[in-house]
């Protein structure tokens, strides 16, 4: 499973640190399994069940964000270089972070009989960022990528985020919002 996820998110391979991108694959293979999916569900999951027949899937959106998070970040680190390294974005803690942003909804969703995804009991009581967070700690991510997941989505406003934390929300708003106005949605 975990050499199947590598090679539908390539992304991973941007995270520097061999351990971590193994702390990642565990993630997506625990929230896989617990939620009951094929790796290659990734792809015919919507991103969201808050736009009707969401053109995009899941796997679409979590590169999405994590690209541009990522082309984010390395021209936040160019234009601030000269700072003395005083504001540097982190690249193992955003590209982790990016690409388990929205790894809980894989046990916030379920499949049905007849094929829709709805959300799971788990997601009825528990929200993606909530459930995301524990997968991501159980499986030995550090608490800065918990922060990042927790924090992604409405439930982060009105905390200080963290600056991986900020890219994170912001291209996760960015890809919600454009696929929204692209279909005419408020």
């Amino acid at each position: 499973m975990k050499r199947k996820v590598r090679e539908m998110l390539p992304e991973i391979e941007w995270i520097e640190s061999g351990e971590l991108q193994e702390k990642v694959l565990a993630c997506y293979e625990d929230a896989l399994k617990t939620g009951g999916w094929a790796p290659e569900d990734m792809d015919r999951i919507p991103f969201t069940l808050l736009i009707p027949d969401c053109p995009a899937s899941y796997l679409t959106h979590v590169r999405g964000v994590t690209r541009m998070a990522y082309l984010a970040m390395k021209e936040f680190n160019s234009l601030y270089a000269k700072d003395g390294g005083k504001f540097r974005i982190d690249n193992d803690l955003l590209v982790a972070g990016a690409l388990l942003h929205d790894v809980g909804k894989l046990v916030e969703y379920e499949k049905t009989p007849d094929g829709r995804t709805v959300k799971s009991q788990m997601g009825r009581d528990l929200r993606h960022p909530f459930s995301g967070t524990v997968i991501a700690l159980r499986n030995g991510c550090c608490t800065a990528i918990g922060h990042i997941i927790a924090n992604h989505a409405h439930e982060g406003d009105g905390t200080l985020r963290s600056p991986e934390g900020v890219l994170v929300n912001k291209a996760d708003f960015m890809n919600f919002e454009s696929i929204k106005s692209f279909l005419g949605l408020k």
